[in-house]
């Protein structure tokens, strides 16, 4: 649980840089929206650290915020590189906070 949230926050650290990596910052709705969501995804993953279950909303929180990213290329029509990297890290964002979501069993 320790390692997913890691690699939620590190997702959260991408979406915060990327308009800088794509160069659309000049877009300023676009900067702003990467810059709030991904700050929070970061912030929400590594209050989660250590911590597993449904009734932890930081996961759900960075779960709904994986979806946003998903939409996040189409509203702000991004080019083509950063529309693949939204939808793939938003689809990883979402797969590893659901896995957050039901308790690790060895």
């Amino acid at each position: 649980m320790y390692l997913k949230n890691l690699l939620s926050a590190c997702m959260g650290l991408w979406f915060l840089v990327s308009p800088w990596v794509f160069g659309f910052e000049a877009h300023t709705n676009a900067l702003y929206t990467c810059a709030l969501l991904g700050s929070l995804q970061f912030v929400a993953s590594l209050m989660a650290l250590g911590k597993t279950g449904k009734k932890v909303w930081q996961n759900w929180l960075c779960f709904i915020i994986g979806a946003v990213f998903i939409v996040v290329p189409n509203v702000y029509h991004l080019d083509l590189m950063a529309f693949f990297s939204f939808v793939v890290f938003g689809f990883m964002t979402i797969l590893v906070n659901y896995a957050n979501l039901y308790a690790d069993h060895q």
